[in-house]
């Protein structure tokens, strides 16, 4: 019975070993064993990504639940020991609000417990414990403690518990996994009883399928660039179909970022659906600032007619157009901006991306390899990469969705024929370029610019053309690549002049970079992630077909470097692999300049990396496939698995390592604890890689039982893919991106549209809290101190360390209502008029402020608040920024005004304070770039306007007339007033440089007008 049942099992699995004739029953019935056990591996897979319970939830995750009560409002963390002892980065948090009887809910893995340990950060006897629990999500009770077994902590804790013995918590992955094997067990067998009843047929079904695929492949050869683009636009559609199909969106708020309330839902009428834990993904970056930037150009553009050079409602006035980050150059980005910064429409400009993203992969690798369907596979699975989870609402999103298209020009240059053919590529050159610089970034697209035209340059200089055809291409492109300089100035230009100028978090050089031993995260990032706290996102990647092409490429290298295409590319990919991985060291990096104050080198390198990936990945490949083709693949096979066994050996070996000391090994001292999930992903994302291939070879030969082969290449494919794209509900949240519910920015709230009614004159608001997010402000049309933009005043950031202004995440200015007493003289002088807090059962008094009442927002106001412009008659003098804050501390409490060194006017006036005159300003006039406003003023004096000093980026007039300005109250504008009267001062922003760019930017507009006329009316040469 057992040989019978080798023989029939050989048989399904189509050796050329021949069936026994004997007991064709049981050869049947296990003929029909490997499709059966497929069908039933696509139901499990159908089910393992069935919402969980009706919502959305991550079913990694555990809740440890705590009743206590509280005295005060604080926060409340939560530590636990695992093994090593409680670990800074293993904590959990929660907000504790001041009430008799409460729930905190920390999420925490599983895995095994030794303590855990509270923390309050509320005073002393503030919170009181009355027990707590350990629950899955769906609320099944896994553990319970009672309020004595709270122990008395040390280092300052609320209490700790001791687990004795330890505490195990399992995944509820686990039940999750037992119904699967049911469902498997079912299916299989059900599929085992179809299939023998009708198998005859659907093998016939198969085979006509089979019979028209070649006229399929026909037709899609004779229109290439059509089929790469409906094979980009169907994969992308399908990767986002949360956002196409189920109105979610990625600019969702529920995403896990605040808006406006401090909690979720955390803006007027939002969905109150669970929230997405982005796992460390920068989802703040678009609602905080790229969304904004894009209502207040559509502001200045239809609203007040003007160019978008200034953001006056962050920061007291920050560069715009000098952020490097505006967009306003790519095409696709007037589809928010048009739209006022709907989401709907971002979420048009993401699809739209991503489509261009996956075209243009498709369309390098044809012309790296000339493989339509190579390139129709990859272009399929470039939709599904690491790099969109990481960035998943990011404008990086961008940067990297239009970074193909600059090495694709550069292809296509090398491969035309004469110089004149590759004039429409030298055009594509400029345009990709263009959109790069505009994508929104300043790091990813300066690198990928960098990066990508060295690669393409390579593979001019490399190609097989005599020495004068390839100067001659060459030089075509340098002039496209001069062209586009000279147009994009007023973008370049801009932003170093104010990079020169400004503060950045950038400032101290630094320089990040990946192990080498987690090379294999670079194809999947949950590689990478397993090394991080919580599984949170650490860097970006591609995906495992990818590294299977690689891998191909590195075992036939010997004689690929034959064809100047790939080792141009492969040339070019050696500087990034050493830049990412810290072949480079960290001190040399520091050095360079720009490049040292990019700090994040291993993402923003990673990102040059991913693109060259992939047709390095489609000439290994192709390999594959002519190797198959010939029949002569099985010892490349093997060793493409030890490839893949060795990185395999270097990530594991890293992350299970245990050093004898603590300094032994800096970054990592014990084992690295894998999820349940990874594991199993693991497996099966190694399996899949072990097999595709083989699964490849037997289609490519048309063997027997093409169902069974069909249905297993899907599920190789898909265990390669699924986790990079988004889904509305799985079992496994945690690990995918699930975008949310989409949100209207606008939606009206009452103590906003209050503040907004009733401002007197202009002035600016704050949010205690995490209440109005800095940036999101200027949705809203309210200006803040605070903001989040990369290239913040040199000087306003000088004056907020001086004056000690609580600042998170290095650049976010905090305000606390607890601080808020004390650190009102300095609101005052920043004209912070208002301030909207989360309300509570209790409202809570602020010393020094009036609250005015509460709707969705308690609201407060400073009756001492400095006016936005004043005239006064006197100026003080310090030396330091910090003495400067000791005068606004020991003043008064009115408006003063304050120079530092030389930075007086020409006329001195009376210094010291006692005894000044203080006017208001009147007559207000606001644009984005403009602010003018009205003076009766007394005496000689000056005009003080709190609005940031940037030197020689503002026209200022005095009644029409031209007048000079100077720095005052350190980080803000002063203008002379020369005698009594009335006077009309207006503020301009114009940037130093913008006249200059707008000059080079038209030069280069003449060269391409002229080149373009010249290419129409000359003749090419015959010998050309």
């Amino acid at each position: 019975m057992a040989r019978h049942f080798l023989f029939s099992t050989a048989y399904t699995l189509q050796t050329p070993i021949p069936l026994s004739p004997q007991l064709p029953i049981v050869s049947q019935l296990t003929r029909l064993l490997f499709p059966s056990c497929l069908l039933a591996g696509i139901a499990v897979v159908l089910f393992c990504f069935a919402p969980f319970s009706g919502s959305d939830t991550a079913a990694e995750s555990l809740l440890f639940e705590i009743r206590l009560s509280a005295s005060a409002d604080g926060a409340l963390r939560l530590f636990y020991d695992r093994g090593g002892g409680f670990l800074a980065h293993d904590f959990s948090s929660v907000t504790v609000k001041a009430a008799p009887y409460q729930v905190g809910r920390f999420l925490v893995p599983p895995g095994t417990y030794r303590a855990f340990r509270l923390v309050a950060s509320g005073p002393p006897g503030s919170v009181g414990i009355e027990g707590a629990r350990i629950a899955d999500l769906e609320g099944k009770e896994l553990a319970h403690f009672d309020e004595g077994q709270f122990q008395p902590a040390r280092e300052g804790a609320l209490a700790e518990i001791v687990c004795t013995p330890p505490l195990v918590l399992r995944s509820p992955l686990a039940s999750s996994s037992a119904q699967a094997g049911l469902l498997f067990a079912a299916v299989a067998l059900v599929s085992a009883l179809v299939l023998w009843r009708f198998g005859s047929r659907l093998k016939n079904w198969c085979a006509s399928i089979g019979a028209t695929l070649p006229q399929v492949a026909g037709a899609a050869r004779r229109r290439p660039a059509l089929t790469l683009f409906a094979v980009a636009a169907i994969a992308a559609i399908v990767s986002c179909h949360p956002v196409v199909f189920f109105g979610k969106s990625f600019l969702s708020p529920n995403n896990g970022a605040p808006c406006l309330y401090a909690g979720f839902p955390t803006l007027p009428g939002a969905s109150a659906e669970k929230i997405e834990n982005p796992k460390m993904s920068d989802v703040g970056a678009m609602l905080w600032a790229h969304m904004p930037y894009s209502v207040l150009e559509n502001r200045a553009i239809f609203r007040d007619g003007e160019l978008p050079l200034r953001i006056r409602d962050n920061s007291c006035g920050v560069p715009l157009l000098g952020q490097g980050q505006s967009m306003l150059g790519d095409p696709l980005h007037w589809i928010p901006l048009c739209a006022g910064g709907a989401s709907w429409a971002w979420d048009v400009k993401f699809i739209l991306a991503k489509i261009l993203f996956a075209f243009g992969i498709g369309l390098l690798v044809r012309a790296a390899v000339g493989r339509l369907g190579i390139a129709a596979v990859l272009a399929a699975s470039s939709a599904f990469i690491g790099f969109f989870a990481y960035r998943f609402t990011h404008p990086a999103f961008f940067s990297l969705s239009y970074a193909p298209w600059i090495l694709l020009a550069w292809l296509q240059i090398s491969r035309a024929p004469v110089w004149r053919a590759s004039v429409r590529w030298v055009a594509l050159l400029m345009a990709a370029n263009w959109m790069e610089l505009n994508s929104g970034t300043a790091k990813e697209a300066s690198m990928l610019i960098a990066g990508l035209n060295f690669a393409g340059l390579l593979a001019v200089v490399l190609g097989p053309e005599s020495v004068p055809a390839r100067a001659r291409k060459l030089a075509a492109a340098g002039a496209g690549l001069l062209i586009f300089l000279l147009l994009s100035a007023p973008c370049w230009l801009l932003f170093l002049d104010a990079l020169r100028q400004a503060w950045t978090i950038y400032d101290v050089p630094h320089a990040y970079q990946i192990q080498p031993s987690l090379l294999v995260g670079l194809f999947d990032d949950l590689f990478y992630r397993e090394t991080m706290p919580r599984e949170n996102h650490a860097n970006p990647s591609a995906n495992f077909l990818v590294l299977i092409g690689v891998l191909w490429a590195l075992v036939h290298a010997r004689r690929l470097v034959a064809d100047r295409m790939f080792l141009a590319l492969a040339l070019a990919a050696l500087p990034f692999v050493a830049l990412v991985f810290g072949v480079i060291p960290p001190t040399l990096l520091v050095r360079l300049p720009l490049v040292g104050n990019i700090s994040h080198v291993d993402n923003t390198f990673s990102c040059v990396l991913i693109v060259l990936l992939f047709p390095l990945a489609a000439f290994g490949l192709q390999t594959c496939r002519d190797r198959m083709a010939a029949d002569g693949w099985r010892g490349d096979w093997l060793l493409t698995l030890l490839f893949l066994g060795v990185l395999g050996a270097a990530y594991f070996g890293y992350i299970q390592v245990e050093t004898r000391a603590a300094d032994a090994l800096i970054r990592q001292t014990g084992p690295v604890p894998k999820s349940a999930f990874f594991i199993r992903y693991a497996t099966v994302l190694l399996l899949a890689v072990a097999l595709l291939p083989w699964i490849a070879r037997r289609l490519l030969h048309a063997r027997a039982w093409m169902l069974a082969n069909v249905l297993l290449a899907v599920l190789a494919v898909f265990a390669l893919h699924f986790r990079h794209g988004m889904y509305v509900a799985t079992k496994f949240d945690d690990y995918v991106m699930n975008p949310k519910d989409r949100a209207d920015f606008q939606a009206p709230s009452p103590a906003v549209e209050y503040v907004k009614k009733h401002l007197p004159e202009p002035a600016r608001v704050a949010g205690f809290g995490d209440v109005l997010s800095p940036g999101f402000n200027a949705v809203l049309g309210l200006e803040s101190a605070a903001g989040p933009d990369a290239v913040q005043n040199r000087y306003y950031r000088e004056f907020v360390e001086a004056a000690h202004l609580p600042v998170i995440w290095s650049w976010r200015v905090y305000f606390r209502k607890d601080s808020a007493p004390v650190l009102l003289p300095f609101y005052d002088l920043l004209n912070l008029r208002y301030y909207l807090g989360m309300p509570g059962t209790a409202p809570l008094a602020v010393a020094g402020l009036q609250r005015v009442g509460t709707s969705d927002l308690d609201l407060y106001e400073s009756p001492t608040v400095w006016p936005r412009a004043f005239f006064t008659d006197t100026l003080a003098h310090y030396k330091t920024t910090e003495d400067f804050a000791r005068i606004v501390w020991e003043s008064d409490r009115h408006p003063l005004a304050a120079v530092q060194g030389d930075g007086m006017p020409a006329n001195p006036l009376p210094t010291g304070l006692p005894a000044r005159q203080v006017v208001a300003a009147t007559g207000y006039r606001l644009t984005g770039n403009t602010t003018a406003f009205a003076l009766n003023a007394p005496s000689a004096g000056v005009a003080v306007l709190t609005e940031a000093f940037e030197e020689g980026n503002f026209r200022v007039t005095v009644n029409g007339a031209p007048a000079p300005y100077f720095r005052v109250n350190h980080a803000f504008c002063g203008v002379p007033i020369p005698q009594a009267g009335h006077f009309t001062v207006r503020f301009e922003y114009w940037p130093r440089r913008l006249t200059l760019a707008l000059w080079l930017s038209a030069a280069g507009l003449t060269l391409l007008a002229a080149g373009a006329a010249w290419l129409l009316v000359s003749r090419p040469a015959s010998t050309l």
